[in-house]
């Protein structure tokens, strides 16, 4: 079985800078896919610049947290937009309100419906579904997912299922449990969806790495790819201060890009016979 790649720019719109980043990565280097934000500040820019980019696949990136505006009037979803008017800032206050009992799942459906129909309308294919902060693969909103992409026929659906022993020796404890515990999850929603005829990646790269996917991290985990179809995930940027100004997520997106436009990153997916592909092209 051939090694195949998906290079996934994630929160395509959030911002001018990584859209930026996202052009470049795409036009000169190894990106081959990006998450579009429907309810981001620069979503008219980025669909602007999708219409040059025929090569690159476009999914949709369904967005609760991050402090995101909404699609729909945050009343009509106000179990999702109890802080200010927006989605909450981060998945940990979202399940714990989930647990409490506190979301509407007939909000989290609308609003996603919503976020999908502004990218349909706006002349976009969406070729996947992923998710910002990976909370398509929270239980309770997996199923709301899995309902659109049926509604939808999306049935191409990233599962991050990094393998559990990875990154154990790179020192961030904290990070390395939280990336397992999502892991543990995915990999039983990844049975279900392959069960009900959902297109998956095998396998999948960048949570713990998240916001920091330097040059030398990619060669490692393009290094050590296993058969079948890999997913990278990244997020690129061209000015690191002008994200955390707004976002403060401490991201290193300028690096980032320079590691998928890195001449030596290409030669290492030359060396390891990997082909370069997105859910676009994936068809079985």
């Amino acid at each position: 079985m051939k090694k195949r790649l998906i290079v996934n720019a994630d929160d395509f719109g959030i911002h001018g800078v990584v859209n930026e980043a996202i052009y470049q990565a795409h036009t000169k280097g190894i990106l081959t896919s990006a998450s579009l934000m429907a309810g981001a500040d620069a979503f008219d820019e980025a669909v602007k610049m999708i219409k040059s980019l025929p090569t690159l696949g476009v999914g949709i990136h369904l967005t609760l947290v991050g402090n995101i505006k909404t699609v729909l009037p945050a009343k009509a979803v106000s179990s999702l937009t109890w802080e200010s008017g927006v989605l909450c800032k981060d998945y940990i206050e979202l399940i714990k309100r989930d647990i409490k009992g506190l979301i509407n799942l007939q909000d989290v459906y609308d609003e996603w419906d919503a976020q999908i129909n502004k990218i349909l309308k706006a002349g976009i294919q969406i070729t996947h579904f992923d998710s910002h902060q990976h909370m398509h693969m929270w239980p309770s909103f997996f199923k709301v997912a899995v309902e659109l992409a049926k509604k939808y026929n999306i049935l191409k659906i990233r599962v991050p299922n990094e393998s559990l022993l990875f990154g154990i020796t790179e020192g961030n404890l904290m990070r390395w449990i939280s990336k397992n515990g999502l892991t543990l999850l995915s990999n039983k929603n990844q049975r279900y969806l392959r069960k009900h005829n959902f297109i998956t990646n095998d396998n999948f790269r960048g949570m713990l790495y998240g916001g920091a996917l330097y040059e030398e991290r990619l060669i490692r985990c393009i290094s050590h790819m296993d058969k079948g179809l890999t997913e990278i995930m990244c997020h690129p940027s061209t000015d690191n201060q002008a994200m955390e100004e707004i976002f403060h997520w401490g991201y290193h997106g300028e690096e980032e890009l320079q590691g998928l436009l890195s001449e030596h990153v290409k030669e290492w997916i030359q060396k390891k016979d990997i082909i370069l592909t997105s859910y676009q092209e994936i068809r079985n």
